[in-house]
C-alpha cells in the first residue's frame, strides 16, 4: 500500500467520523432543551428570593 493509499484512507475515515459527530450533534439537540428549562427556572427562583430577601 502505498503512502497516497494509507493517507486517503485516512482521510476518508476522518471525513467519515466528522459526518458522524455531525449526525449525533443533531439528533440530540433537543436533547438540552429541558436543561435550559430548568437553568432559567432556578434562576428565576434566585430572583425572587433575592428580592424577598430585601423587602424583608
Amino acid at each position: 500500500m502505498s503512502t497516497f493509499d494509507r493517507q486517503a484512507m485516512i482521510d476518508r475515515a476522518d471525513r467519515e467520523y466528522d459526518e458522524d459527530v455531525e449526525r449525533m450533534r443533531i439528533k440530540n439537540k433537543g436533547d438540552m432543551y429541558p436543561i435550559w428549562g430548568i437553568l432559567a427556572f432556578g434562576l428565576f427562583c434566585m430572583s425572587l428570593g433575592f428580592l424577598l430577601a430585601r423587602s424583608i
